[in-house]
């Protein structure tokens, strides 16, 4: 920012990353002050709410392990003068083209079925706005991953069969139609 923006950098960065970054997270995070506001009996919503906001940490665990992996063994490779894998398709990556994102978001929903128990389902707004801009965000890893020369084919393959967001089991590559010929 400072390259960009000059002289006016810290100004810039204050307002774009730190304050716009603290509304954000004080919107997603109002279901914790809900619910610790509140003397609202545990029942099956909570039941409900804590195993979502549990799987969400455990899925955005393990999906990012398998991300960290996948990256440093390209890396290995890259080093050595192998090959690098494309795409990673494996565990969980198998299942949901951004998994870690579906278990961040399953987080975040969780505790807003929390708020929402407590009385509270205007608190629906952080989460929302939350997937909102993830969902930006996906979509401009995905541009970027087709524009990477030594991925772009393989990566459209894997839009192709594999859910986006939520895991789901993939997609059958569409079969080539024969061309008839009349003579």
């Amino acid at each position: 920012m400072r390259g960009q923006y000059g002289d006016a950098w810290w100004w810039m960065s204050l307002v774009a990353v730190y304050l716009s970054q603290q509304v954000f997270l004080i919107g997603v995070c109002l279901p914790m002050y809900a619910i610790h506001s509140s003397d609202h009996p545990w029942g099956a919503w909570d039941v409900l709410a804590t195993v979502a906001c549990v799987a969400g940490i455990a899925i955005a665990h393990f999906a990012d392990t398998q991300l960290h992996r996948f990256v440093a063994t390209n890396e290995k490779l890259k080093k050595v003068g192998e090959p690098t894998v494309a795409t990673l398709e494996e565990g969980l990556w198998r299942y949901s083209r951004h998994p870690n994102y579906f278990g961040e978001q399953l987080w975040w929903w969780g505790l807003y079925l929390f708020a929402w128990n407590v009385g509270q389902p205007w608190m629906l707004v952080g989460p929302l706005v939350n997937s909102m801009c993830l969902g930006y965000v996906t979509v401009l890893v995905e541009r970027r991953m087709v524009k990477q020369q030594h991925r772009a084919e393989a990566y459209k393959l894997y839009q192709k069969t594999t859910s986006v967001w939520i895991p789901w089991f993939r997609k059958p590559l569409p079969q080539a139609q024969p061309t008839t010929t009349t003579n």
